[in-house]
């Protein structure tokens, strides 16, 4: 299962659930310091169950301790309403063309099959792109597995933030999301739908064996789960992640100047590995210490 399927509004994750009731010795948290201050990196889970909580001790310390949460989003500002429509507007295939003729007629059938093995017929989304509808398909199953938005790594920090006063910004924005899974060829996205449907019936145990991984701040874990997703798609490696690591990078590194603590919420997969953020801010002399 990949890392990254579920990447956006309350679609895309860059993993699928965690569980984090025990503290252990390693966590998906990396500690950076400023000549004033501290920034703090922590990997996120974008869809949880309510019952995945609380969260370690040392992730809650981390979010005491910043004056100011970033995240990819800036959801605070996020219209939902707008939003949906926005996506949907995206997502809609210009009139005349179908589902069915992206895919052709052999990976229709195989799409159409896979599909109607988890209870969706497919002709009803036959009118949305297929990276729409691969992640359509996947919060629907998410959503079978008592995985929610609301119940979120960001979410939960939003609340937290409203409640205590405390300024959230964003890294990028929703449009920006949106437009990466636009920039994938037709083709490219007929692929990624088809490979998605195909490994939908192994979503718990790969959704098990992340949560083991998530607890123990296993990044080697999600490393090597993002080379063998990616290693087929070096274009979409560098679209969906490393290509937007390098263009955070800047703005992380501007927080070590200020006298505020800052707590940057961000997909787990963009923090680990070659070219991830942490390995970024290595080269760049800069040391991140996990937690």
């Amino acid at each position: 299962m990949s890392g990254w399927r579920h990447a956006g509004l309350a679609l895309f994750c860059l993993a699928l659930c965690c569980a984090a009731r025990a503290d252990t010795a390693l966590h998906p948290l990396w500690e950076l310091h400023g000549k004033h201050n501290s920034v703090y990196l922590l990997g996120s889970i974008h869809v949880l169950r309510p019952g995945d909580y609380p969260l370690p001790q040392v992730i809650l310390d981390a979010y005491a301790s910043a004056n100011s949460l970033l995240m990819e989003i800036d959801l605070d500002s996020v219209d939902t309403a707008q939003i949906q429509s926005d996506l949907l507007a995206a997502a809609t295939l210009p009139e005349g063309t179908t589902l069915r003729q992206i895919l052709g007629e052999r990976r229709y059938a195989r799409a159409e099959a896979l599909a109607r093995s988890l209870g969706v017929e497919l002709s009803a989304l036959d009118a949305y792109a297929p990276w729409f509808v691969a992640e359509a398909i996947s919060e629907q199953q998410l959503a079978a597995l008592g995985f929610q938005a609301e119940s979120g790594v960001e979410m939960y920090f939003l609340a937290r933030a409203r409640a205590d006063g405390k300024s959230v910004a964003g890294l990028e924005t929703v449009h920006d999301q949106i437009a990466l899974f636009q920039s994938m060829s037709l083709d490219a996205q007929a692929e990624y739908l088809v490979s998605s449907l195909g490994e939908a019936h192994e979503l718990p145990q790969q959704a098990a064996q992340m949560v083991r991984a998530w607890q123990r701040g296993d990044a080697a874990w999600f490393d090597a789960e993002i080379k063998q997703e990616f290693g087929r798609d070096p274009a979409l490696y560098r679209t969906m992640l490393t290509g937007r690591n390098r263009k955070w990078l800047p703005k992380i590194e501007a927080l070590l100047n200020e006298n505020r603590n800052y707590l940057i919420i961000v997909g787990t997969g963009h923090l680990v590995g070659r070219d991830g953020v942490v390995d970024l801010l290595r080269k760049d002399g800069i040391q991140a210490v996990q937690r």
